[in-house]
């Protein structure tokens, strides 16, 4: 009886069953599949685009409308990408194209911030404009330079300047001062100081003619007055005594710490001083004479003489009595006439001197600013001194209690009195103002160091920032290709290509049973033809996937 070693044949290659056991893959997991490779691919792609993309860096924040679409248009002519931020208002453009964005908008003259200036009276003509409009346009360019002016302060966003000035008139009566509102629009956070308020209060009133500064009004865009022409004074005056008060106490802490410093070592002293000033302003004016130094100015004497006559009128009125005597005539009349010569005069004299007399008038105002009060209060340390004694740091936890009670840095009684006496003369107290000095002496808490800023790693340098982004999006790329999808792919391929090599070992064994031989070799009944025939038409109807396999693997084997 012949035996026939039976051999089974290979199973058909993986590539050939790929297809057929993706189509025998139920629908359900067909479909998750699907959506896998779907969002596996969109992961990829998305991390290989965050990796190209380059970074974005701010060019310009806080744009008004106007100048933000100047901009962005300026960017797209230049064919330089950008991103506008809309809740910030900020535009971006890649790191690598800054300076050349900001070159472009510049020679552009963007941003504008602001209405053109006098920039305005040089692009349009005056030909055929009336002089109203031509004094219309000189005003609106006066006020937008001087808005712009007034941007380049640090804490003003934006500012807006009204002007009222005017029409000149020949008549002085009816002469009329100019006046100015200015609007700022002040950045969050931010306040003006008072000198800085007043340096824009004078820079309009000097800009435009016949304005002084009680006519500037200055508003925030809370509507808060700003300037005030009644308290300016009084702000300034209560400003600069404030300076005067701090730079005197400055002076005085600096002597001190000079002073105190070589005796007690560098940092180990601390003084402050605080000055009570008066600065009331008292005017007095005195005037004097002086008796003694005078001089006859001028001098007016009047003298007048009158003779009385108390006889009555004699003789017979008519032309006789009024003849001379003649000679020889009646000696009692002679008497009588000579009687009556001898009458009392009366004499006047009355002289009037006007002097020249030292007269002294003296105005005084004493100089404010003088010291009312003087006080002084000096720290100085009482903490061990470092070094002092090196012995000490091998000595025992007793003899190193000793050796810091020894360095420590305590002051006497008489030391403290003896750098009392040298602060006393070197501000200059006075106790008959109630001036005081008092000196402490105690321990200072030490510090803690400041570590210096360390510089950033090589891998934090904005330099290798975008190489280091490509090269993670390309490991991510990897590691979703190779870590998930392929072995994915490969389990269900393999799982579903292990019935069809089954089948196809079992139809070339024919599925007759096989004994063990003693030599080792199996010796297997051959079918036979009708028992093949049969077998082959089970399977093929059964399961017409696998003939149609195996027919295709017979066609593409040689044999």
């Amino acid at each position: 009886m012949d035996s026939t070693a039976v051999v089974p044949a290979s199973p058909p290659p993986m590539s050939n069953l790929s297809l057929s056991a993706v189509l025998r893959i139920p629908a359900v997991r067909q479909v998750t599949l699907l959506l896998g490779l779907t969002v596996s691919v969109a992961a990829g792609f998305a991390i290989t685009l965050w990796s190209q993309s380059p970074g974005y860096t701010r060019l310009y924040g806080d744009l008004a409308g106007a100048d933000a679409a100047q901009v962005t248009e300026a960017l797209r002519s230049a064919d330089i990408p950008y991103k506008l931020n809309e809740s910030s208002g900020d535009v971006m453009v890649p790191d690598a194209r800054l300076h050349d964005a900001r070159l472009e908008l510049a020679s552009q003259g963007l941003p504008q911030g602001a209405a053109a200036g006098f920039e305005m009276l040089q692009d349009q003509s005056s030909f055929g404009v009336s002089q109203f409009m031509e004094n219309a346009r000189y005003q609106h360019a006066l006020e937008s330079e001087l808005a712009k002016t007034i941007r380049h302060m640090g804490a003003v966003r934006d500012a807006r300047v009204h002007l009222a000035i005017p029409k000149q008139s020949s008549f002085v009566r009816d002469k009329k001062t100019a006046s100015a509102s200015v609007l700022l629009q002040l950045f969050r956070g931010r306040e003006l100081e008072p000198d800085q308020t007043s340096s824009i209060v004078h820079l309009v009133a000097s800009s435009v003619p016949n304005l002084t500064v009680n006519s500037v009004t200055l508003i925030d865009q809370h509507g808060r007055l700003l300037s005030s022409a009644s308290n300016e004074w009084q702000d300034t005056q209560t400003t600069n005594q404030f300076k005067l008060a701090q730079r005197l106490e400055e002076n005085y802490q600096r002597r001190i710490e000079e002073l105190l410093t070589p005796l007690v070592g560098p940092g180990r002293v601390r003084a402050q001083v605080n000055a009570d000033l008066d600065f009331t302003v008292t005017e007095e004016t005195r005037e004097s004479f002086d008796p003694a130094r005078t001089v006859v100015r001028s001098e007016q004497i009047s003298e007048d003489e009158r003779r009385s006559n108390s006889g009555a009128a004699q003789g017979v009125p008519g032309a006789l009595s009024n003849q001379p005597p003649q000679a020889g005539g009646n000696a009692a009349a002679d008497a009588q006439a000579d009687d009556a010569g001898s009458q009392p005069v009366n004499s006047t004299r009355s002289s009037m001197r006007n002097f020249e007399v030292d007269r002294m008038i003296t105005h005084t105002r004493p100089q404010t600013g003088n010291i009312r009060r003087l006080s002084v209060a000096v720290l100085v340390d009482d903490s061990p001194v470092q070094g002092a004694d090196a012995a000490a740091d091998d000595a025992t936890d007793a003899q190193g209690d000793a050796a810091d009670a020894s360095n420590a840095a305590s002051l006497t009684d008489e030391d403290i009195a003896r750098f009392t006496s040298l602060v006393r003369e070197a501000v200059g107290i006075d106790e008959s103002r109630g001036d005081t000095v008092v000196v402490v002496n105690a321990a200072f808490r030490s510090m803690p160091a400041i570590e210096p800023a360390e510089e950033p790693k090589i891998w934090e340098k904005p330099v290798l920032r975008d190489a280091m982004k490509q090269v993670l999006g390309v490991a991510l790329v990897l590691a979703l290709a190779f870590g998930l999808v392929r072995p994915t792919l490969r389990n269900l391929i393999a799982s579903h290509a292990e019935a069809p090599a089954q089948a196809y070992g079992e139809m070339a064994a024919g599925g007759a049973a096989a004994a063990q031989l003693p030599g080792g070799t199996m010796a297997i009944a051959a079918p036979t033809y009708d028992e093949k025939v049969a077998a082959a038409k089970n399977i093929t109807g059964s399961d017409p996937a696998r003939v149609a396999q195996v027919v295709r693997q017979w066609v593409s084997t040689d044999e």
